[in-house]
């Protein structure tokens, strides 16, 4: 098939699968384009339903066709895309297919939600939520599998943190971090620990101010 020797996938070959191309893309962090090799990881596609994994069923031949071309451009570091990679993609199972698909639509989701959230800066930070005051850590890589994914962790007694998984209070945390200037000061006043990077406070400027001096610096202070 000719997106197997590195063509550019037909934009048929998404409509007869179901996907509305206005919202199908190859992303590669800057101008979104349909296919081919200049993509990198993520393939959006609106045939993809959030709430359900792709099963057997649902691999038609052009969702079949689908996988196997973005295997054939796949350049990212997943071990099962990597090994298929190596086969011949004629005898590829429908499981096999099925798989790549999951793994387009994990990436897929991931993707969305990333853009969807509000942009906050790594860190700790301390805000109120019903009145009550809870302690959140923000990281968001910028290299690997999980760049530009956002992972929300609150964080209690003891260093336990625990990921907030629930994509409502996630949104509902960054958005109160987003709207509170104080909060990273704030995760350092209370607990002693520098909102930025985490290390120990000891003096007694650093600690009133919830920040340490190589990160006030560091971030203009």
């Amino acid at each position: 098939m000719e997106a197997a020797e590195g063509k550019d996938l037909d934009p048929a070959v998404l409509t007869d699968a179901g996907v509305d191309l206005g919202r199908c893309f190859w992303y590669t962090g800057g101008t979104p384009k349909i296919g081919g090799t200049s993509m990198s990881n993520t393939l959006v596609a609106g045939a993809i339903n959030p709430e359900a994994k792709f099963v057997d069923a649902d691999v038609t031949p052009a969702l079949h066709e689908a996988g196997l071309a973005y295997l054939a451009t796949y350049t990212g570091g997943f071990s099962y895309l990597l090994d298929l990679k190596t086969r011949n993609p004629a005898k590829l199972s429908v499981g096999q297919v099925r798989g790549i698909l999951n793994c387009i639509r994990a990436e897929v989701l991931r993707a969305q939600e990333a853009g969807d959230q509000v942009m906050v800066a790594d860190g700790r930070y301390a805000i109120f939520m019903a009145d009550k005051l809870r302690f959140f850590r923000v990281n968001t890589p910028t290299e690997g599998r999980w760049a530009k994914f956002t992972f929300v962790n609150e964080i209690f007694g003891g260093g336990n943190k625990v990921a907030i998984r629930d994509k409502a209070l996630r949104q509902a945390v960054l958005d109160g971090i987003a709207a509170d200037a104080d909060a990273l000061a704030r995760f350092g006043q209370e607990l002693g620990i520098c909102g930025n990077c985490g290390r120990d406070l000891t003096d007694e400027e650093s600690r009133a101010l919830g920040i340490g001096p190589v990160c006030r610096q560091n971030l203009g202070m």
